[in-house]
């Protein structure tokens, strides 16, 4: 069932971009290649699962909230692939955006997706400004120099060094913009605090879930090159704590963030989330 919902909303998201990125640009190609390649979009389906837990949101806002945070997300992807930063040559199943495209355009079309995150959200006439507000400033702070961009560089830094607080890298380049999607659809100011804390821990049990995949799937699997982070001397959570213990605190992580979630209003529609929390511990890819 999950794998249906998260199917419709990769539909939905890849319909909308091709109806907002129209031009035929390089730019423009690179940024598609990039959005329409396959994907799970669990960033967006958590989008949609969070609207639906509160049920304020009208349809066409719910689109323009999953297609701004996979912008996002996308620019993200397409930056860490550079050279500069973690040198992968494919994404998706596909060659990364600087071998499809060159290093300059790719760096661009990640430029271009980011500002149209933060474009998409000030152009839905359907949210009020102060719910704009708050979803810019979820995004500022999910993807800014104490978000993501801190925990690129920390990640960075951590290369080939066995010190690092890989929870803390985690959480910032990772689970920071997950924990964003979670609350971004929600109006109410106590339930979007509660969200955002169940999704800090949501975000770190997929990273976690990751570095335990980048060691047991395949690179066709994974549709990228597996072992990668091994290749690269990079800190994970399974380089830090191995692979028993990395599984059963994702686990860990996951069943917390269920009880979260069943403890609130008992009003709210839960079920969509919760499928996709289980979706995280049980995935292949």
């Amino acid at each position: 069932m999950i794998n249906e919902y998260l199917a419709n909303v990769r539909e939905s998201v890849n319909q909308q971009f091709l109806n907002i990125i129209k031009s035929d640009s390089q730019v423009s190609k690179a940024m598609l290649h990039t959005v329409l390649a396959p994907s799970k979009c669990i960033r967006a389906g958590i989008v949609r699962a969070a609207a639906e837990l509160e049920g304020t949101l009208n349809k066409e806002s719910i689109n323009s909230l999953e297609v701004a945070v996979e912008a996002m997300h996308s620019y993200s992807l397409i930056h860490d692939d550079l050279p500069a930063m973690d040198d992968d040559d494919m994404r998706r199943g596909q060659p990364s955006n600087h071998i499809a495209y060159g290093e300059a355009t790719a760096i661009l079309a990640g430029d271009a997706l980011h500002s149209l995150a933060y474009e998409i959200v000030a152009n839905d006439t359907h949210l009020s400004v102060e719910h704009k507000v708050n979803i810019i400033k979820l995004l500022s702070d999910a993807c800014g120099f104490n978000g993501m961009i801190l925990g690129q560089q920390l990640d960075l830094e951590s290369e080939g060094s066995d010190t690092g607080d890989i929870n803390k890298i985690h959480a910032l380049k990772t689970g920071k913009l997950i924990s964003a999607s979670l609350a971004m659809p929600i109006t109410n100011s106590q339930l979007r605090m509660k969200l955002r804390t169940v999704g800090e821990d949501i975000g770190l049990a997929f990273q976690i879930m990751d570095d335990v995949l980048e060691v047991t799937a395949s690179t066709t699997a994974l549709g990228k090159d597996s072992k990668s982070d091994v290749k690269n001397n990079k800190l994970t959570y399974v380089s830090v704590y191995g692979l028993e213990t990395a599984v059963k605190n994702a686990e860990k992580l996951i069943e917390q963030s269920k009880n979260k979630i069943i403890d609130l209003d008992g009003n709210l529609n839960s079920k969509s989330l919760l499928e996709i929390c289980d979706f995280i511990i049980s995935r292949d890819n």
